[in-house]
């Protein structure tokens, strides 16, 4: 089982309209792509400096299961959105 755990950090401009409208698109993914085992977005409660804005938890069954995911044309619709109203993300992948 693959883990892949993403955050991010919303630009100021617009931020709260944008995390809730990415929060709804990420959503959608698992009734688009079959690889997806487990798949929840969270929005951070905690004020602090180091906080991200939201984060995205998902599980695949395997490398290849993440590899299709990664290149899918929906999930890339929604990357391209993403990075027009974030300022970081962060990325780890891990097999558990």
């Amino acid at each position: 089982m693959i883990k892949h755990v993403v955050s991010w950090e919303f630009a100021e401009k617009d931020k709260s309209t944008n995390i809730l409208r990415m929060k709804q698109l990420l959503e959608e993914l698992p009734g688009l792509i079959p690889e997806i085992i487990d798949y929840e977005v969270g929005l951070n409660i905690r004020q602090s400096d180091i906080a991200m804005d939201m984060v995205l938890i998902s599980s695949f069954s395997d490398e290849s299961a993440l590899k299709i995911y990664g290149t899918h044309p929906e999930h890339h619709r929604v990357v391209q959105e993403l990075h027009a109203v974030t300022t970081k993300a962060v990325i780890v992948d891990y097999d558990t």
